[in-house]
């Protein structure tokens, strides 16, 4: 398999819009705190929000059980295997 260069690697990190990965897996998103937000982390059984997304940094962390987060494609990875 061939390897993606680290150069397309960054690139999509910078245009895919975490937010939109994250809505798109049906996950509802509120505001929380000045330009936060926060939702129910999808990856444990989560009943009150943990999953913290950042537009911002186009970052998200899960501030529960599993304590995931990272990038657009760590959260592809984490979300589709």
């Amino acid at each position: 398999m061939a390897r993606i260069p680290a150069e397309e690697i960054e690139r999509l990190k910078r245009e895919v819009s975490v937010q939109r990965l994250v809505e798109a897996h049906g996950i509802e998103l509120q505001k929380h705190g000045a330009s936060d937000l926060i939702g129910r982390c999808p990856f444990h059984d989560d009943r009150t929000p943990s999953l913290v997304v950042s537009p911002k940094k186009n970052l998200w962390h899960c501030l529960g059980a599993c304590g995931t987060g990272g990038s657009a494609i760590d959260w592809v990875m984490k979300a589709e295997g």
